[in-house]
C-alpha cells in the first residue's frame, strides 16, 4: 500500500500541479520531452478522474488497470510512453513509483503480448538512392542547399532536428569535419565531431559560395529565392528530401523517405560494408547496440549475405593457396 507523502499534491487542481512540475523542470529537460510528458499525464489524469482514482500518488492497481484499458486502442509503445510519464511525475514529487511494482510490470507484459508490434521505420536513404538524388538537385540556390543538406545528413547520420540546429560556426575551416552540437542521446550538449566526405565538402563549398553565408544557421529556409536567416524546420527537411527523391524519379520509394532516412540509410550502408558495430555507434551517436540493431535490421539482407559470401570465398582461396 502506498502512503500519502505530505508534499504530494493530492487535493489540489491537477492542472496547477502539472504546471508546478514543469516549471521546476525548465532547463533540465528539452521542451519536446516536457511537452510529451504533459500530454501523457493529462491523459492519465482524465482517466483517473473518470474512474475515481488518485493520479498521484497512484496505486499500482490503478496504473495496471490503466495499462489494461489503454492497450485495447493504443500501441504498446504509446502505453509504455504513458507509463514513463507517470513514473516521471512521481519522481518529481519524490514519491515511490507504482511502475516498479510487480503488478504494473505484469500489466506491461500482458499488454506487449496482447498487442505485439514492430516499430515502423522510414526507408533508408542508402548510397544507391543518394547518388541520383544529389545528381538531380538543380543548379540554383535551393538546389545547392538541398544537395549540401542531404549529403551532410548522410555523412553525419544526423536526425533532422540535429541537422536543423547546425551553424556555419560548427564547420571546420577546411570543411573536413563538423560539430553536431546536441543530440537526443546527448542531453547535456557535449556534442560530437562528424567527418565529411570529399563529395560532401564540395557540395558544402558550393552552397556557402552561392548563399554567401558566413555565420548563423547553416541550412536556412528561402523566401522569394532569398535566405530567411533562420534555421530550417524539421518538416521542411522532410519536404526537401521528398522533393529531391521526386526529382530523381525514384517512384514509390519517394513516399517511404523521411527526415530520418539519411541516418537510417547511412547506418545500413555501414553495416553492409562490414564496418564494426562500435564504429557505427560512434559515427551515429548511439549508446547501445540494441538501438543500433533496430536501425540496421532492414538493411538489404541479400547485400549482407553477398558480402559474407565474398569474404568466405576469398578466405577459401587464400587457404587453398597456402596449402
Amino acid at each position: 500500500m502506498y502512503h500519502m507523502n505530505p508534499f504530494a499534491p493530492t487535493g489540489t487542481n491537477p492542472i496547477s500541479t502539472l504546471t508546478s512540475i514543469f516549471e521546476r523542470c525548465k532547463g533540465a529537460y528539452s521542451e519536446k520531452t516536457l511537452s510529451g510528458y504533459r500530454s501523457d499525464l493529462e491523459n492519465f489524469i482524465a482517466w483517473c478522474d473518470d474512474h475515481g482514482h488518485e493520479w498521484v500518488p497512484a496505486e499500482p492497481a490503478t496504473v495496471a488497470r490503466f495499462i489494461d484499458e489503454q492497450i485495447e486502442a493504443l500501441s504498446i509503445s504509446t502505453v509504455k510512453r504513458r507509463v514513463e510519464a507517470i513514473k516521471f511525475a512521481h519522481r518529481m514529487f519524490d514519491l515511490p513509483s507504482p511502475a516498479s511494482s510487480s503488478e504494473v510490470r505484469l500489466a506491461i507484459r500482458r499488454a506487449a503480448r496482447a498487442r505485439p508490434s514492430r516499430p515502423k521505420q522510414s526507408l533508408g536513404l542508402t548510397s544507391d538512392l543518394l547518388r541520383p538524388m544529389l545528381a538531380a538537385c538543380p543548379d540554383s540556390l535551393a538546389g545547392r542547399r538541398d544537395a549540401a543538406l542531404i549529403s551532410v545528413g548522410y555523412d553525419t547520420l544526423c536526425r533532422s532536428v540535429e541537422l536543423a540546429a547546425v551553424r556555419v560556426e560548427h564547420l571546420a575551416p577546411d570543411l573536413a569535419t563538423i560539430l553536431i552540437p546536441r543530440a537526443k542521446s546527448d542531453p547535456f550538449g557535449e556534442g560530437r565531431i562528424a567527418h565529411l566526405s570529399p563529395s560532401t565538402r564540395e557540395h558544402l563549398a558550393q552552397w556557402l559560395e552561392v548563399s554567401g553565408i558566413e555565420e548563423g544557421p547553416l541550412f536556412q529556409g528561402l523566401h522569394t529565392r532569398k535566405l530567411r536567416g533562420k534555421h530550417l524546420e524539421t518538416a521542411s527537411i522532410r519536404r526537401i528530401i521528398k522533393r529531391a527523391a521526386a526529382r530523381a524519379d525514384l517512384g514509390e520509394k519517394a513516399a517511404g523517405l523521411s527526415g530520418h532516412s539519411m541516418r537510417i540509410g547511412a547506418a545500413q550502408d555501414m553495416m553492409v560494408a562490414g564496418i564494426d558495430q562500435v564504429a557505427i555507434m560512434q559515427a551515429g551517436g548511439w549508446k547501445t547496440i540494441s538501438v543500433l540493431g533496430r536501425y540496421v535490421e532492414n538493411a538489404s539482407t541479400r547485400a549482407i549475405h553477398e558480402h559474407r559470401w565474398s569474404r568466405l570465398a576469398l578466405n577459401n582461396i587464400q587457404s587453398n593457396l597456402s596449402v
